[in-house]
């Protein structure tokens, strides 16, 4: 009854979940559009994504953040392949990776619903969320749903922490010319958010193009979707003053 202690620990946090709330470790959420939360599923682990987010909710628990990154698997191996480099640039910042691999906007405005950020007041929080909207499943939409998705994200963050600056992080290119097409609209649409002031984007994905609908083979790994360890440098230099400037 492991998933009954998390939801009991998730309530404690933050108030928000109902008795009638569906078991998330039972199956993915209906389909349903970007802008709507839905629980992440992994089909092979059924718990383990619950059991991920219960440590970020820890986390949270133990305060002291500064920044918090949301995001899916990009963010997630800031902690693997871009670890010193997060070392380095965020980690002083008081910095947490609250990336889950295969996350969509759907499942960082869950997370949030349920409790991400409560009890904490961080200065920045950097959002880099999408891809995983891209596919045909319940996570899916259009462009211009994708984009309402992440700007979605951003105003659940801005009602849970006011006094946080959010970063968004444009979608990185990926794989060919289709991907690449849909992200860079939905980049296009998504780069309104910015007001100049609390909410600003940032789009670096020119550095990740060999040429128009070709990524750069050594910042990608074989899937041509994950960052090499020369891809976050890229990225980090990308994000780096920025993400400074907004932490101060």
């Amino acid at each position: 009854m492991r998933h009954l202690a998390l939801l009991a620990l998730a309530l404690a946090l933050s108030g928000s979940l109902l008795a009638a709330d569906p078991d998330p470790t039972a199956g993915p959420p209906e389909k349903a559009s970007p802008s709507t939360p839905g629980w992440g599923f992994w089909p092979n682990y059924p718990k383990d994504w619950v059991r991920t987010f219960e440590g970020q909710l820890g986390r949270t628990r133990k305060g002291d953040i500064g920044v918090v990154f949301l995001g899916d698997s990009i963010t997630q191996s800031w902690g693997n392949g871009g670890k010193a480099l997060w070392d380095e640039h965020f980690a002083p910042l008081k910095a947490v990776n609250y990336g889950i691999g295969g996350d969509s906007t759907r499942q960082v405005l869950w997370r949030i619903e349920h409790g991400l950020l409560d009890g904490i007041t961080p200065q920045l929080a950097v959002v880099a969320i999408g891809t995983n909207n891209l596919y045909g499943d319940h996570n899916a939409g259009t462009d211009a749903e994708i984009a309402a998705g992440i700007k979605a994200v951003v105003a659940a963050v801005r009602a849970k922490s006011p006094k946080a600056k959010v970063l968004v992080v444009g979608m990185l290119p990926r794989q060919n010319a289709y991907f690449c097409g849909r992200i860079a609209a939905i980049n296009a649409l998504t780069a309104g958010v910015d007001d100049g002031a609390a909410v600003r984007f940032i789009d670096p994905g020119a550095a990740f193009l060999e040429a128009p609908g070709t990524v750069k083979a050594d910042l990608y790994q074989k899937d041509q979707v994950h960052l090499t360890t020369a891809g976050y440098q890229v990225l980090a230099t990308a994000i780096q003053p920025l993400v400074a400037s907004l932490a101060k």
